[in-house]
């Protein structure tokens, strides 16, 4: 029996709606790790017994998804590769060296927007994950998974999201502040964002009793935000500006145009592009580490 109209149109918008690529942007300088990302790149900076990096790319592989392109600053590839191959699987965690990884090189540092469009040819028009790697997800429930499963329910962007309070003042840099509200109150975590703020100076403070919410690090990008990328820097150029490419002004107008989705993770997210998010990272996966090894059994002494 033929498949009716509508049952080839619902497979047809399923398998355009599937994420099967991830990307990495890894071409930073590492100015705020500095002076440890002047003897290695920030990415292989160890959180734990692996590279931080390698945080990111389990995180992918447990989403399912299998490419995943890696934008970098010529002849940063190979020592990335190198670590991330020798270090090998955790135990508890499923195995990157199964991923397809495509290196993809920003011949200068112009910023997250140009990063992504260096590796147009690599998302081939279809819909991705963006992971930063100075965002870590650790002990997570929800993670990319959740954001390729909405994605794949509304075929919109969907922007993952941290809620902050008052505890968590001052721990990550002045951006990603979002406009909400919640269509469907039986399902909290899923958000409708109706505006990206502009990047601020400093630090997110939040008042004692106060919640923000901002993005994360986490994506699931539409080629559509390639065109707003391209749309951005064609106006970049008729006003002669040759300074960084960012994304806010792209997904700016994304969200006025079509829309974007938001999903609220579970957390702890830690910024480890800088040195106290970075060891409070160091501390946090010492302590789950040590838990587990409290909780197993120990080896008896011969």
């Amino acid at each position: 029996m033929q498949s009716s109209g509508a049952e080839d149109a619902t497979a047809e918008t399923a398998a355009a709606r599937t994420v099967r690529r991830a990307l990495i942007p890894a071409a930073g300088r590492g100015t705020r790790m500095a002076p440890f990302s002047r003897l290695a790149p920030k990415e292989l900076a160890p959180i734990g017994s692996v590279p931080a990096l390698q945080l990111v790319l389990e995180e992918i592989a447990a989403a399912g998804l299998v490419e995943v392109g890696i934008v970098v600053r010529p002849g940063k590839a190979e020592l990335i590769e190198r670590c991330v191959e020798q270090t090998g699987p955790r135990a508890d965690g499923p195995d990157p060296r199964r991923l397809e990884v495509t290196w993809i090189e920003q011949p200068q540092p112009r910023g997250l927007g140009d990063a992504i469009l260096c590796a147009q040819g690599f998302l081939r028009r279809e819909p991705f994950a963006l992971l930063l790697p100075d965002n870590l997800l650790l002990g997570a429930e929800h993670r990319l998974a959740d954001l390729t499963r909405l994605h794949a329910e509304t075929g919109r962007d969907v922007l993952g999201v941290l809620e902050l309070g008052a505890e968590q003042s001052g721990e990550y840099g002045n951006c990603g502040l979002i406009d909400y509200r919640v269509p469907d109150p039986s399902r909290p975590r899923v958000l409708e964002l109706l505006r990206l703020h502009d990047k601020g100076p400093g630090r997110l403070l939040v008042g004692e009793g106060e919640v923000k919410r901002r993005t994360c690090g986490r994506y699931v990008c539409t080629p559509e935000l390639l065109d707003e990328l391209d749309s951005v820097r064609e106006e970049m150029r008729r006003h002669g500006a040759d300074g960084e490419l960012d994304e806010v002004p792209a997904y700016q107008r994304l969200i006025e145009r079509r829309g974007a989705v938001g999903y609220v993770l579970a957390g702890p997210l830690f910024d480890v592009g800088y040195p106290l998010g970075y060891l409070a990272a160091c501390a946090f996966e010492y302590r789950r580490q040590r838990e587990a090894w409290d909780r197993s059994e120990r080896p008896s002494r011969v």
